[in-house]
């Protein structure tokens, strides 16, 4: 399906931890989406000695896009891929951070940025009770651990470039209301479908936000489970207000 087809690679998160994996380091990733881009391109490559191609491959090859949570992964999505998949939140202050941070990479190897683009990994709870929702960063992803370090602490870091200092170490019953209101403003789309909507339509506005990858809130135990209110949410009041 030429030109309808987006190949993402991420270090892995819910999924490698199942199976007792780390998650790919810096490293790894870099070499996983040289060699794959190489590939699509139709160059011929070595594996264990043995040289090989891929075969069928399209006259405009397939986009890489990498998944980047952390800084030094932002770098790395502007130095090597087609574009990015990127958990920053969506504040305008996170967003041109980040975007920063691709241009470093991106400078690093003397590219240029015009054609390469952004998606946004956009944490979602939808809920007819807006308060409820809003309420997602007192949570827990699992014992001991607070769903604003999942999947990583990298959350932190963005939140912070929106002007939250939050402790690494910190905890659902230190998040006061107030808050857990201005990190789910931050974050991502949190509240009644019409809440969800304005939030969404203010990103576009204010920082160019034209590509979101919807990622429901879950608990561990609950990561595989249908998110249905957010389906609902989308097919009745979000994407006609955004048609509309």
């Amino acid at each position: 399906a030429p030109g309808r087809i987006r190949l993402t690679v991420g270090p892995g998160f819910l999924s490698v931890g199942t199976i007792g994996r780390p998650r790919a380091s810096i490293e790894t990733m870099r070499q996983a989406i040289t060699t794959i881009r190489r590939l699509l391109r139709g160059e011929r490559l070595k594996f264990n000695g043995v040289e090989t191609r891929l075969g069928n491959v399209s006259d405009n090859p397939t986009p890489v896009y990498m998944t980047a949570a952390g800084p030094r992964m932002m770098e790395l999505a502007g130095e090597v891929a087609d574009g990015a998949m990127m958990l920053v939140g969506l504040h305008p202050k996170s967003i041109a951070a980040a975007r920063k941070r691709l241009e470093t990479g991106a400078q690093r190897v003397g590219r240029d940025l015009k054609d390469f683009e952004m998606v946004f990994i956009t944490p979602t709870t939808i809920s007819e009770d807006g308060e409820k929702a809003r309420r997602w960063p007192q949570e827990l992803f699992q014992p001991g651990q607070s769903y604003l370090t999942y999947p990583s602490k990298a959350n932190l870091f963005w939140l912070r470039e929106a002007g939250i200092d939050l402790p690494d170490d910190v905890m659902p019953d230190q998040i006061s209301d107030e808050l857990s209101e201005r990190i789910c403003d931050a974050f991502g789309l949190f509240g009644t479908p019409r809440q969800c909507l304005d939030q969404l339509k203010r990103a576009a506005t204010d920082s160019g936000v034209g590509h979101v990858f919807i990622f429901p809130t879950h608990s561990r135990d609950g990561g595989y489970d249908m998110p249905l209110p957010e389906v609902e949410g989308f097919r009745d009041v979000i994407f006609p207000g955004l048609a509309g």
